[in-house]
């Protein structure tokens, strides 16, 4: 069966403090809602995790590669050291190949992340051929019994450069049953990091995809229509939830604002009422006093996780018709202040990346 439709993939950190372990379990059954799905990473999740111990109740799990971290954090594994635990521990239903970013080695203070040819060329030849040797590793698990599905990484901060990484990919080696690229915020308005432009590579490249690291609610909503528009299935990831259950925040349940109940937020607010409950009908916060919902990790990441879930599953259904999805993309960017600018600009640009016929159909269908 081909799937169609977005998915959002919570990512799974371990983290050293007990309480926040034990929070990080939206994935197992719970008094409040049962989410099965992960997206794990060797360095973040953790490659002594499996899934048979770890979690044996999730339904889908993504495996990212850590390809950041082996070039950015200099970590001693190979690509094939990290297929290992994606396909044989993890047991993943899609990993990523290890690549090397083309800005892996620019300064920490280079935001914009820019990136010379020479270094881009270099680090997609190396990029890919990790690809290809994955691939080949792959046709042996398979024979093993494993149904790991690998997709392979596609670096670049536009069209342009994404397009010639993926050439070079599939000219050399041969296309994969889907991709991922890291995703630019819809909030930033460099002409160089344009994520129109990027998701213009995704609707002609015509296959499955996962949009790393981004999840705003204009983005969720695009990758929604695209998916139902191309039939093709698409999954994002973001750590905010985590985020929050760090910084003492939980979202917004209507992503109207940023909320925050932190405990200095509580002391500042001499009307906060601890027995009221927070502005939200989600599970989790309708068994919760404020008071609880600030004090008690479990909950606070439970219900991050839950508000994205639940825009996410509106999305899916709303976006199918086409009047409501122009609807939607028109609210979402009159409410943030930060689309104002080039409002025009990016409903231009929607609506072109949504409606204009793709140059390129097809791609392979990959079957869940």
């Amino acid at each position: 069966m081909t799937e169609t439709g977005t998915r959002y993939l919570p990512v799974s950190i371990t983290f050293k403090r007990p309480e926040w372990r034990q929070a990080m379990h939206w994935y197992k059954n719970n008094p409040y809602f049962y989410y099965p799905y992960i997206f794990a990473s060797p360095f973040v999740t953790g490659m002594n995790k499996t899934r048979d111990v770890d979690f044996p109740e999730a339904e889908w799990i993504t495996a990212d590669s850590g390809g950041f971290q082996i070039s950015k954090l200099g970590k001693k594994v190979s690509c094939l050291d990290v297929l290992e635990w994606q396909v044989t521990k993890i047991k993943a239903n899609v990993a990523f190949t290890v690549d090397v970013p083309a800005y892996a080695y620019q300064s920490e203070t280079d935001n914009l992340k820019y990136y010379p040819e020479k270094d881009f060329n270099k680090y997609m030849e190396v990029s890919n051929a990790n690809a290809w040797t994955a691939a080949s590793k792959l046709e042996e698990y398979k024979n093993e019994g494993y149904k790991t599905q690998l997709w392979a990484v596609i670096q670049g901060g536009n069209y342009t450069d994404m397009m010639k990484w993926y050439n070079h990919l599939t000219k050399t080696y041969g296309e994969f049953p889907g991709y991922t690229f890291p995703m630019w915020s819809s909030f930033n308005p460099a002409p160089q990091q344009d994520w129109l432009s990027q998701l213009r590579f995704a609707k002609e490249i015509g296959t499955n995809f996962h949009f790393l690291g981004k999840c705003e609610p204009l983005l969720v909503a695009v990758f929604a229509k695209m998916s139902h528009k191309f039939k093709k299935f698409y999954t994002y990831d973001t750590s905010s939830a985590a985020m929050g259950l760090m910084m003492g925040k939980f979202h917004d349940p209507y992503f109207l604002s940023s909320l925050s109940y932190t405990k200095k937020n509580v002391e500042d607010q001499v009307k906060f009422d601890m027995q009221g409950h927070p502005p939200c009908d989600c599970p989790v916060c309708t068994k919760h006093t404020n008071y609880e919902m600030i004090n008690n990790y479990y909950p606070l990441l439970l219900h991050n996780v839950y508000v994205r879930k639940r825009w996410n599953d509106y999305v899916n259904v709303l976006t199918q018709d086409d009047e409501c999805f122009d609807d939607l993309v028109n609210k979402l960017l009159r409410m943030q202040p930060v689309y104002q600018k080039n409002k025009e600009i990016y409903k231009e640009g929607i609506n072109n990346l949504i409606y204009e016929e793709t140059k390129k159909s097809g791609g392979i269908e990959a079957f869940f």
